[in-house]
C-alpha cells in the first residue's frame, strides 16, 4: 500500500468514524488541578535573545505566568503546588508548524485508522502545545479546533488550514487518485482539496475556505508526483488575493526554487517544505531572502522517507509515545511495498539542509514543522526536526526559537505574542527540561514537566 493510499484511507475512516483512543492515555489532566504553581530555582530561557537566566522563581496562576523573580523572592498563594526547578530549564511550549492531526500512527505499509485523540495526546506529551494543521478534512478539523479551545478535548491549541487549494489533478489529488479506490477518492477529495482551473474558481475556493473559518489557506505549488499539474501563477495570485480580502493569509507547499519565487511574487505569507528538489543558486537565494517571509522546511519528513527500509532505531521520546507495534513494524517492510518514490524524495535531505543553512544565514526566518504523517511519531517528530535544524547549521537557541517565538509571531501576527515565550503575562504553556538545551539540543527531549494553560499534565509513558 502506498503512503498516499494509507493516509487517504485513514482520513476517510477518520471522517466517517469518531476515532476513540484504543490505548490508555499517555497524558491526563490532574484530578484536582492546582490553582497556582510555583516553579522554584529554575533556569529560564529568553527565546528572543537565546540567553538563559539561572536561579529564577516562576509563579503560574490563572493560566498565565503571573511573576518571574529571583529564587526565594516570589511568594506563592496558599495551596499552590511547588515544583523544584533545580537543574532544569523552563522553555515555552513548542509549536509544530506543519502537522496532520488525522494521520495514521504506523508506517505507510501498515493499514491503520487515525486516532485523533492519541495524536493530540502525543503532541502534549512531547511538549508541543500549539500546532498548525496544514491540510485536513473539513468541517471536522474546524470542529476539533473549537473542542480543543473549549477544553472538551485535551490537546494543543490548533490553527487550521482546512482544504488545500490546488490545480485540477494537482497535488495531493494526483497521488490520491492513482492509489485510492474510486469510492474513497470520491469521498476524501472534495473534503480535503479544492481543485481550481480559473481565477474565478480560485477566488471562489478561497472565499469558501475563509468562510469556513480557516486560520490560514494552504495552496499546493509543487508538482507531485513529478509531471503532475501545478497551479498556474494567475490562479495562485487570484486565490491569495481573495483570501486576503477575507483577512486570511495563505501558505504555500513548494518544492523548487521557482515554486517559491512564484508563490512569493503572488503574495504568499509563508513557504512550507522549503526548496527540497534542488540546491539553491546564489541568485535564487537572494530572491527568496528579498521576500521577507518565513519558511518551514520540514527536514524530518524527507529524512524519514530516505531511511525507509533501513533499520529504524527509535528515540527515547518515540519509545515513550509510540505504539510498540508500530515501532516493530517500521523494521518490517513487506517485500512487495515499493519504497522507490519515497526514498527518491528523501534523497534530497543533504541539499535541503544546505538550503536551510544558507537561507538562515541570509536572514530568512526558519519555522519548525514536522509534517506528521504515517511513519512519523506525533510530537517526537518535532524534536527530530529541531535537531535536524541544528545539524543544518542553526544554533540550538536559533532552532528552539524556530519552534517557539518565530511561529508564535507568525500565527498571532504580533511581534510580542502571548505564547511561545516565557515572560510575565504570557500564557503558561510551558516545558520544563533537564539541563540547558541551548548547550545541548538533546536536553530539549529530556522532559521533566509539561504545562498546558498553567496546569502540570500527568504524563504516563506508553507501556509503563
Amino acid at each position: 500500500m502506498s503512503p498516499a493510499r494509507a493516509l487517504s484511507i485513514a482520513l476517510f475512516g477518520g471522517a466517517l468514524l469518531s476515532a476513540c483512543t484504543q490505548a490508555p492515555p499517555i497524558v491526563r489532566l490532574p484530578a484536582d488541578p492546582p490553582s497556582a504553581v510555583l516553579i522554584g530555582d529554575v533556569a529560564v530561557l529568553d527565546v528572543e535573545s537565546g540567553d538563559v537566566e539561572d536561579g529564577r522563581d516562576v509563579l503560574v496562576k490563572g493560566g498565565r505566568i503571573a511573576r518571574i523573580g529571583p529564587a526565594g523572592e516570589v511568594q506563592a498563594p496558599s495551596g499552590a503546588t511547588r515544583i523544584d526547578g533545580g537543574g532544569a530549564t523552563l522553555v515555552p511550549g513548542l509549536v509544530d508548524m506543519h502537522v496532520h492531526v488525522s494521520s495514521p500512527t504506523g508506517p505507510p505499509w501498515v493499514f491503520s485508522l487515525p486516532d485523533d485523540q492519541a495524536n493530540l495526546q502525543a503532541f502534549l506529551y512531547a511538549g508541543v502545545t500549539t500546532v498548525l494543521d496544514a491540510g485536513s478534512v473539513a468541517p471536522a478539523a474546524y470542529e476539533r479546533r473549537e473542542q480543543l479551545a473549549s477544553g472538551e478535548l485535551l490537546g494543543p491549541t490548533s490553527f487550521e488550514a482546512g482544504p488545500i487549494v490546488t490545480a485540477k489533478d494537482g497535488h495531493p489529488v494526483a497521488i490520491f487518485r492513482e492509489s485510492l479506490p474510486r469510492l474513497l477518492a470520491w469521498y476524501v477529495l472534495p473534503r480535503m482539496t479544492r481543485e481550481v482551473e480559473s481565477p474565478t474558481e480560485a477566488r471562489a475556493a478561497a472565499a469558501e475556505i475563509a468562510g469556513m473559518g480557516a486560520d490560514v489557506m494552504k495552496v499546493a505549488v509543487d508538482r507531485l508526483p513529478p509531471g503532475a499539474p501545478r497551479i498556474s501563477n494567475e490562479n495562485l495570485a487570484a486565490a491569495i488575493a481573495e483570501a486576503k480580502e477575507h483577512d486570511v493569509r495563505a501558505i504555500a507547499h513548494i518544492g523548487s526554487a521557482q515554486d517559491a519565487i512564484d508563490a512569493g511574487e503572488a503574495g504568499i505569507a509563508a513557504w512550507v517544505h522549503g526548496v527540497y528538489k534542488e540546491r539553491l543558486t546564489d541568485e535564487d537565494l537572494a530572491r527568496l531572502a528579498s521576500f521577507g517571509i518565513p519558511m518551514a522546511p520540514t527536514l524530518v519528513v524527507f529524512e524519514t522517507f530516505a531511511a525507509f527500509g533501513d533499520p529504524h532505531v527509535p528515540t527515547e521520546l518515540e519509545r515513550q509515545i509510540a505504539d510498540p507495534g508500530d515501532l516493530v513494524a517500521m523494521n518490517e517492510v513487506p517485500a512487495d511495498f515499493d519504497l522507490s518514490r519515497m526514498r527518491s524524495l528523501g534523497g534530497v535531505i543533504g541539499g535541503s539542509k544546505e538550503n536551510v543553512r544558507r537561507l538562515h544565514e541570509a536572514g530568512v526566518t526558519i519555522l519548525a514543522g514536522s509534517d506528521t504523517q504515517a511513519g512519523l511519531v506525533a510530537g517526537a517528530s518535532l524534536h527530530r526536526e529541531i535537531a535536524l535544524l541544528v545539524d543544518a547549521g542553526l544554533s540550538p537557541a536559533d532552532a528552539i526559537r524556530a519552534a517557539t517565538l518565530a511561529p508564535a509571531r507568525f500565527l498571532s501576527e504580533k511581534d510580542a505574542p502571548d505564547f511561545g515565550v516565557v515572560r510575565e503575562g504570557a500564557k503558561a504553556d510551558l516545558l520544563l527540561v533537564e539541563g540547558d538545551p541551548t548547550q545541548d539540543i538533546t536536553n530539549l527531549s529530556r522532559i521533566r514537566a509539561v504545562f498546558k494553560g498553567g496546569v502540570p499534565l500527568e504524563r504516563v509513558p506508553r507501556g509503563s
